[in-house]
């Protein structure tokens, strides 16, 4: 019995008995889940590093690619970001998320009208479940673009969904103002200081509408009001300054 046990142990040895570790996948699937906690935490750095290291284990998954993206985004490596992806979406054709994402991208690299592709695309897709996102990009780039008429319907578009959203309505009123549409900019803005009459930048964008259109009087008492609540914040002061102005 112990020459057995002997033989069995020498055999082991050299016949390389052990425990069989973590697979590829497993370790591709850490490193990803590290990456998404460095991400959480903007650690962009060391997602890169755990997500460089995953995509090397697992170089078919899109979303490791997807989010190695992001990280390259987030630290301005724009060339990288766009390989990983567009390597995303070929591993994962029509996704709208990944559409979303190379939206964004767009916009930080002033490529206006292919931001509005791919976000024109994740806000069509029905199962994206945050259209009023990609519909919200889409009215950036066409405005950075100074297709105003298409920036508004983009962000009409997003207000029917969502129709108290005070970013959305806030972007809907500056691209009325870049087509002199006053009136309808002062509207809108009115309409969103009555769901939030504490949000300071909205009003101060509303002083500005009122005085566009000659109403300094109104303009003047908008701007006091921001300057009392903002005060000592770069906000105030610009708001001071107007009042100062229009004595």
């Amino acid at each position: 019995m112990l020459r057995t046990a002997c033989l069995m142990l020498i055999a082991c040895i050299f016949c390389g008995c052990a425990t069989v570790g973590p697979s590829r996948d497993d370790m591709a699937k850490s490193h990803y889940q590290m990456g998404q906690s460095y991400m959480s935490t903007r650690d962009y750095s060391n997602a890169l590093k755990e997500l460089l290291k995953g995509v090397e284990l697992q170089p078919s998954n899109p979303d490791i690619h997807n989010l190695l993206a992001q990280a390259y985004q987030r630290k301005s490596a724009y060339v990288q970001a766009e390989t990983h992806y567009l390597k995303a979406l070929e591993l994962k054709p029509e996704d709208p998320y990944i559409y979303n994402n190379l939206g964004a991208l767009y916009l930080d690299l002033q490529r206006w009208k292919d931001a509005a592709g791919y976000f024109r695309k994740a806000a069509d897709d029905l199962v994206f479940p945050y259209p009023v996102r990609a519909l919200t990009g889409l009215g950036v780039a066409y405005h950075r673009a100074g297709e105003y008429t298409r920036a508004v319907m983009a962000y009409k578009e997003a207000l029917v969904q969502f129709p108290n959203n005070l970013s959305v309505m806030y972007l809907l009123a500056q691209s009325y103002a870049k087509m002199d549409k006053y009136p309808l900019a002062e509207e809108v803005l009115e309409q969103a200081l009555n769901i939030d009459p504490l949000d300071n930048v909205i009003r101060f964008e509303y002083a500005k509408t009122l005085l566009k259109q000659d109403k300094s009087d109104q303009a003047r008492e908008q701007f006091r009001e921001i300057a009392n609540r903002e005060d000592k914040t770069p906000l105030g002061k610009e708001a001071r300054d107007y009042v100062e102005l229009l004595k």
